[in-house]
């Protein structure tokens, strides 16, 4: 059921019949409001609509309310009631005066919808105007009697011919419903403080549905910088380049001398004590040779002592090859072998080769060592050795060295440096390196399993550190304890003061540099295969 209209006294009697076909009217608003800036027609113009308050306007025409079927209402005799609605916008009808006339606002004209078209929206149109309700409500809108039974009209509402309907556009993202709906929007009447006769419903039509918005276009992917050229990497000595193995080095000659400082200082300070001034006078470094001991040395020593330092430099060579390398140049295999057993790198095989001679050397050493009594030099006699040693080694960390008399008698920490060498760590090399050749028995399981491989690799590789460190020490007090008298004991067997032991030693520096460099596989392999074959 529809509510019937009720059409105020005083105002009956002032209104004319209509002419036309009755059509149906929206109660006008209360007030006027404002219509909400958008986004401007074109880049950089001003926002679309123009703000500005627009007044309330008095009944539209709904284009198909005229088919609607006539509804019986009552005599005008009672005011016009309203109810609450939907938020739908009201539908302005057609007015009978100009837009300026009725308060309406024209609307800016912008581009054509279509290529070649009229510029959008036509000069007929104005600002829609919403309701003046609450926000959660519309005023209601009432439905027209059909036009034999329609008492009266509105006074301030005029006849005025059918506009064309306005093509709707798209919605605003902004706005709940679309901007225009179906009908067309025309000029409002302006509002009179008047009491309007009576206010016709038509029924609203359905808003449109809403289109979905466009999907946003998807965001291209940021353009990566192109990655810079990487430098050129400098060339590396094993784990360092040159420029790192320098400051290494740099680095470590200022640790080196930082912690010598520091060790002289403090020895200094603890031979100074009282206690030990009295243990330095009891043990002054040396201990005295037994009775009939030789005295100098003799000159097969000398001999002896330069293969050993030749030999001894590139076993060490050869070694450290052996241990990082990781395709050999060549291998070499006995000429006995079957099957190609006993096949070892070139390097290998130059190493086992030293060693065998190197071992060979040290036999007869030993030998001529005990035959001539020279022995007695470097093996200690008394267990005073140990309390001398150490005074000796006190004076050489303050920097207030022993006196030296090599050619009659060492002090004691060589005696035992000597002793160890010669007896201890030389026997261990030997051993650790015939366990690790080929000349080991591999079928003997029992022999295996007594002295595992394993042992004399761990053993092997300490002993050769402590190789270079007595020889590096060794050099070191020769050169700084008097080296052309320590040079003549060792080269000439003399015990002189001129440069002919040192011009020897020059020249056997030059033959151990030459070896080292003709150790290379292009001179090896013609040796290596006088006793073998040498290939890949």
């Amino acid at each position: 059921m529809e509510a019937p209209v009720h059409v105020a006294p005083e105002v009956a009697a002032s209104v004319e019949p209509p002419t036309a076909p009755a059509v149906p009217v929206v109660a006008p608003a209360s007030s006027g409001r404002r219509i909400r800036s958008g986004l401007p027609r074109v880049p950089g113009g001003r926002p679309w609509p123009e703000s500005g308050e627009v007044p309330a306007v008095a009944a539209t025409v709904a284009s198909d309310a005229a088919a609607a079927p006539a509804t019986e209402h009552p005599p005008a005799t009672a005011e016009a009631t309203t109810a609450p609605a939907p938020t739908v916008p009201s539908v302005a009808a057609p007015a009978a005066t100009a837009p300026a006339a009725t308060g309406g606002r024209t609307l800016r004209r912008g581009l054509p919808r279509v290529a070649g078209g009229e510029p959008w929206p036509p000069t007929t149109a104005v600002a829609p105007v919403a309701a003046s309700a609450p926000a959660a409500a519309e005023p209601a809108v009432a439905e027209a009697p059909a036009p034999s039974e329609q008492p009266a009209a509105a006074a301030s509402v005029a006849e005025t011919p059918a506009q064309p309907t306005v093509r709707r556009g798209l919605p605003r993202p902004e706005a709940a419903v679309p901007e225009a709906p179906a009908s067309t929007p025309v000029p409002e009447a302006e509002r009179t403080p008047e009491p309007v006769a009576a206010a016709v419903a038509a029924p609203t039509p359905a808003p449109a549905p809403r289109p979905a918005a466009p999907a946003p276009a998807p965001t291209p992917p940021a353009k990566q910088p192109a990655p810079e050229p990487a430098a050129t990497e400098a060339k590396r000595y094993g784990r360092f380049t040159l420029r790192q193995w320098v400051g290494a080095s740099v680095i470590g000659i200022l640790a080196i001398i930082g912690a010598a400082t520091i060790v002289v200082q403090l020895t200094r300070w603890f031979i100074g004590l009282d206690f030990m001034q009295d243990f330095m006078a009891t043990y002054p470094g040396e201990t005295h040779l037994p009775e009939g001991a030789p005295v100098g040395l003799p000159a097969w020593l000398g001999w002896q002592h330069f293969f050993n330092v030749f030999l001894m430099v590139l076993i060490i060579r050869s070694g450290l090859q052996v241990r990082l390398e990781r395709r050999p140049a060549a291998y070499w295999t006995p000429r006995w072998s079957k099957g190609g057993a006993g096949k070892i790198s070139l390097n290998a095989w130059f190493h086992q080769s030293l060693d065998i001679l190197w071992f060979v050397n040290g036999v007869v050493f030993v030998v001529l060592l005990f035959t001539t009594g020279q022995w007695m030099r470097v093996v200690p006699t008394s267990w005073e050795v140990v309390p001398n040693a150490i005074s000796a080694g006190l004076q050489y960390a303050s920097l207030d060295w022993p006196l030296e008399n090599g050619w009659v008698n060492y002090n004691s920490l060589q005696v035992l440096a000597y002793f160890a060498t010669i007896f201890i760590a030389a026997p261990l090399a030997v051993l650790t390196g015939v366990r690790m050749s080929g000349l080991w028995p591999k079928n003997a399981a029992a022999l295996n399993r007594i002295y595992p491989v394993e042992w004399a690799r761990a053993v092997h590789f300490p002993v050769m550190l402590y190789f270079v460190g007595f020889i590096v020490v060794h050099v070191t007090l020769v050169l700084t304890t008097g080296v052309l008298r320590n040079l003549n004991h060792i080269y000439t067997a003399r015990d002189a003061n001129d440069w002919i032991g040192f011009w020897l030693f020059v020249g056997s520096l030059v033959l151990i540099a030459a070896a080292w460099i003709a150790a290379r596989p292009m001179v090896l392999a013609p040796i290596a295969g006088l006793f073998g074959r040498v290939g890949r």
